[in-house]
């Protein structure tokens, strides 16, 4: 009968072990896997961007094309459907499909075999008003082509931006659980929830940093803003109060901290010392980092 304790205190060590082990295995995966899927996230937007540039700039070309071949009196028929082909890969390529490169080499081996059917065409117009009216489409087909490769790399421009932007938006940080401690002068502490005022020596804000496998593992600055019950940050110079940039435009913060990000769900803390007592009422506790809101909280105090 006395060794049926002993049995079950072993057998519960042998499956708390399993399950460390388990877990821990688990945990190295899966930091490999983010690993491996943010340098795989960066190839591939590069590559989207630069086959998107090249089907534009195909796209353009296509259109100077069935004007020349229109005003020489040629059939456009195919040109067209070369156009309207190349704008279904143009879809597909948007809905994932990157395989795009031989489609490329098509397309450019196709212009190169219109521009010598443009040639064809043009000699064969021998009298002097019809050289007139090909020299004036060649003037003007230059210039919608320059104005084309213009609107081509001004949109190109505004793409690259839009989507690094949305990068630079999946990337942000991220925090949750925020929750406030009220600490007295004696070190109690408590939920900073309808906490008197004379119970609050300072307080601290504890949250998670959640894991992002867009968000690069380097040192972040958390900026920290208080709002007291009238909307107004609590600054203070001498305890770190500063100015940072917000949607373009300088705030002030009430203190800020540097946390070297590990892209594991870690816990953070930051520690509040005021040098001047709270106020009754409701503040309201603001994070940000890298130009982006990350969380907040309110508190109260009575």
């Amino acid at each position: 009968m006395d060794n049926k304790p002993n049995v079950s205190l072993l057998i519960g060590f042998i499956v708390m072990t399993l399950v460390s082990a388990v877990f821990g295995y688990l945990y190295y995966h899966e930091r490999s896997i983010t690993k491996f899927q943010e340098k795989d996230l960066e190839v591939r937007v590069i590559e989207l961007v630069k086959t998107e540039m090249k089907l534009d700039s195909i796209s353009k070309q296509l259109d100077i094309r069935v004007e020349q071949v229109r005003t020489l009196g040629g059939n456009v028929t195919e040109l067209r459907r070369i156009k309207a082909q190349l704008e279904a890969d143009r879809t597909k390529l948007r809905k994932g499909s990157a395989a795009m490169a031989s489609r490329i080499i098509d397309y450019e081996n196709y212009l190169t075999q219109k521009d010598e059917e443009i040639g064809l065409l043009q000699n064969k117009n021998k009298t002097l008003s019809s050289q007139n009216r090909v020299l004036g489409t060649v003037n003007t087909a230059l210039l919608e082509e320059k104005q084309a490769l213009t609107d081509s790399l001004s949109g190109i421009l505004t793409k690259t931006t839009d989507l690094e932007s949305k990068v630079n938006r999946a990337a942000a940080l991220r925090a949750r659980n925020v929750k406030v401690m009220a600490i007295s002068a004696k070190g109690r502490e408590r939920n900073g929830d309808e906490v008197k005022a004379s119970r609050v020596e300072n307080i601290r804000v504890d949250f998670i940093l959640e894991k992002n496998p867009l968000t690069k593992q380097d040192t972040k600055t958390i900026y920290i803003k208080v709002l007291d019950p009238k909307g107004a940050t609590l600054a203070d110079a001498s305890m770190g109060s500063g100015l940072f940039q917000n949607n373009g435009n300088y705030e002030s913060y009430t203190l800020n901290k540097e946390v070297a990000y590990t892209n594991d769900n870690q816990s953070v803390s930051i520690l509040y010392n005021r040098t001047q007592s709270f106020q009754k009422g409701t503040y309201t506790i603001e994070l940000f980092a890298d130009g982006f809101s990350v969380g907040q909280v309110t508190f109260s105090i009575k």
